[in-house]
């Protein structure tokens, strides 16, 4: 599908909005779900602001809110104009697909494999269902992405390379909202999104 997604991504505050080479010989994004470290890049968005809270919170492990606020991170708004984004956002999509729907939520190994075919066939991202946080949906962009920062009109600007660049302003700058601690989906935690996909079926 091709379209224009508000798009939330949260980061340490001395590192940019969107992960790019900036003249690294060797990729050295970590593994995520939908790409493995030294094989290029990816651009993990959230399409609420807090399922990005919840990502850091299920990574870090963070489970008590003296925890929660030791960590200072960025909040960073993103207008991503894509082509050929594959559409699993939802349970029912992979279903529909032949696919497994707990991959989407499940080990990283299997959405790796799935994304090394979605590139094969042309494919520039893929939405899906948040893992770390029910309900929620992420968006993830395949490939190197370099920011342009403005403090107000993303929509307005006319972005010269739409492949390449992406409008982004800070939307806020703090810790993981409390909230989450009792939200987010764990590792160990049963997916409710995807025990009420189940039980539907």
């Amino acid at each position: 599908m091709t379209g224009s997604w508000w798009a939330f991504r949260q980061v340490a505050p001395d590192w940019p909005p969107l992960y790019h080479a900036a003249g690294e010989p060797l990729p050295s994004q970590r593994s995520g779900r939908w790409h493995r470290q030294g094989q290029g890049y990816a651009q993990y968005l959230a399409l609420e602001p807090l399922g990005a809270w919840a990502e850091l919170v299920r990574y870090e492990g963070i489970r008590t809110a003296a925890r929660a606020a030791e960590y200072r991170r960025l909040l960073w708004l993103a207008l991503v104009c894509e082509t050929d984004i594959a559409d699993l956002s939802t349970f029912a999509d992979w279903a529909a697909c032949g696919l497994d729907p707990a991959a989407a939520v499940g080990d990283h190994a299997r959405c790796q494999e799935l994304a090394d075919d979605l590139r094969a066939a042309g494919y520039r991202g893929v939405l899906a269902p948040s893992a770390a946080l029910s309900g929620a949906t992420n968006l993830t962009v395949f490939g190197a992405r370099y920011e342009k920062v403005l403090l107000h009109g993303l929509s307005a600007w006319e972005n010269p390379q739409p492949a390449l660049r992406v409008a982004c302003t800070l939307a806020a700058h703090g810790g993981p909202p409390e909230v989450l601690l009792a939200e987010t989906v764990f590792a160990d935690v049963e997916h409710e999104g995807l025990a009420r996909w189940r039980a539907e079926e």
